[in-house]
């Protein structure tokens, strides 16, 4: 029975001491992994990140979106100043942008680095692809790039985590995709009027891309199904009887009207392009669907008053179909054509 109670009480100290010991372990993993949670930078290095508070104010017409974001840099040298020669290159107003420092001068971090960050607040100008509008990805992009010092005098780097978002950040209408950041270098092939330049100058430029894209089946439920409802009822023209032309007549041009209607509705937040969208393409299959019936119904009442109205009808049932299977078979591959 001791010989029993001995081991039962040396297992026991073993499994505590295993615990202790993983225990230990884990703590100065986590303690290693903690204190190395940024890019150190070398001599002429620049790391910088970024956070991105808020996005609102998207204007398709001016190709600009407003945003709330944080930027910060670390750097080595004493000498670099990159917080005071760094600027916005792609702002779309510049009288409303902002840019406020989180602390007066650097500050100094444990390994010997010195740390700035700026917050900037205000409009930016992102061309935007929209052929394929209403859908598509629409990238935003913010880009900043030092005024002063070219890419041999200052490089900028990634942090270990570069960029994120607000988890609470949302934008109406819009669903946020997975932002990007990333730094190239960018040639000037110009002097821009100094003699002492040459025409070679590169400067190290930050971007950071955030996607953004319109829900696929709402907003296809908000403006594909209307124009169908009104080419389903541009349809029924050929259930009116060929001999009532007034009413068919009636009938095709409150469609066409309406389909005039919505286009000018759907459209008028677009910038004028030199290109058409996938809505417009849209919208002249919806117009010749209705000239097509406006004409082949006239043709079969003429048909009818000349004594043929049985064949009349046959026609128009026929043509309702036929139409119809038209008009969504080329639907569908302008919606492939685009989307794909």
């Amino acid at each position: 029975m001791k010989v029993k109670d001995f081991l039962m009480r040396g297992a026991l100290r073993a499994i505590a001491g295993s615990l202790i010991l993983m225990g230990f372990l884990t703590c100065v993993v986590t303690a290693e992994a903690s204190a190395d949670t940024g890019r150190h930078p070398e001599a002429n290095q620049v790391v910088v990140g970024a956070y991105i508070e808020n996005i609102q104010g998207l204007d398709l017409q001016t190709n600009s979106f407003m945003a709330d974001l944080y930027v910060w840099m670390r750097w080595m040298d004493p000498a670099l100043k990159p917080y005071s020669s760094i600027e916005i290159m792609n702002p779309y107003e510049s009288w409303a942008m902002t840019a406020t420092p989180l602390t007066e001068e650097p500050v100094e971090q444990p390994d010997g680095s010195l740390y700035y960050a700026y917050r900037y607040q205000g409009p930016f100008s992102s061309k935007f692809q929209l052929s394929k509008f209403p859908f598509g990805e629409q990238l935003l992009r913010i880009q900043l790039e030092d005024q002063a010092l070219e890419a041999g005098q200052v490089q900028y780097v990634l942090d270990t985590d570069p960029i994120s978002l607000d988890p609470e950040l949302t934008m109406p209408g819009y669903d946020i995709g997975e932002p990007t950041i990333d730094v190239r270098n960018v040639l000037y092939a110009t002097t821009f009027g100094d003699y002492n330049s040459t025409t070679d100058d590169v400067y190290s430029r930050i971007t950071i891309t955030i996607p953004v894209t319109h829900p696929f089946w709402a907003t296809a439920l908000k403006v594909l199904l209307p124009i169908l409802l009104v080419v389903v009822t541009a349809s029924l023209i050929f259930q009116i009887p060929p001999g009532l032309i007034e009413a068919r007549i009636g009938l095709g041009i409150t469609a066409l009207l309406t389909l005039v209607a919505m286009q000018w509705s759907a459209l008028s937040e677009l910038p004028d392009g030199g290109y058409l969208v996938m809505l417009d393409v849209l919208y002249i299959l919806s117009f010749v669907f209705v000239l097509t019936t406006l004409i082949q119904s006239l043709m079969t009442s003429w048909r009818a008053r000349s004594g043929d109205e049985a064949g009349a009808i046959v026609i128009d049932e026929r043509s309702m179909i036929i139409d119809l299977a038209i008009f969504l078979s080329l639907t569908g591959a302008v919606l492939w054509i685009y989307l794909r």
